[in-house]
């Protein structure tokens, strides 16, 4: 088995729970796909620094790991608490500013 080689054959958010055997809810994923899928790339990065090969058998288990993670991470926030994308961070930090000025 060579996950990466099979990671790059997924197309949207519900195929990788699939291959993982993850069970969710559709009622976060269908809203949350792009931020969860980010959220576990980045938790895939890190768990792929501290994997010794890509052949690596647990890996299967660290990456599907990371998935959980991310998905668990929209159960209990949102995208702009989270604040993955810029779009969220610059609605922030538009806000804050925004406050600012009414504040004077």
């Amino acid at each position: 088995m060579n996950v990466l080689n099979d990671l790059k054959n997924l197309k949207d958010a519900e195929d990788f729970f699939k291959y993982f055997g993850i069970e969710y809810d559709e009622r976060i994923v269908k809203p949350y796909r792009l931020h969860i899928l980010k959220m576990f790339s980045m938790y895939m990065e890190e768990a792929l620094r501290t994997t010794e090969s890509a052949e690596d058998e647990s890996l299967y288990d660290k990456l599907r790991e990371c998935l959980k993670r991310a998905y668990q991470d929209f159960l209990t926030s949102n995208p702009i608490e989270r604040r993955l994308f810029k779009v969220h961070k610059e609605a922030v930090r538009s806000f804050l500013v925004n406050l600012e000025i009414k504040k004077r």
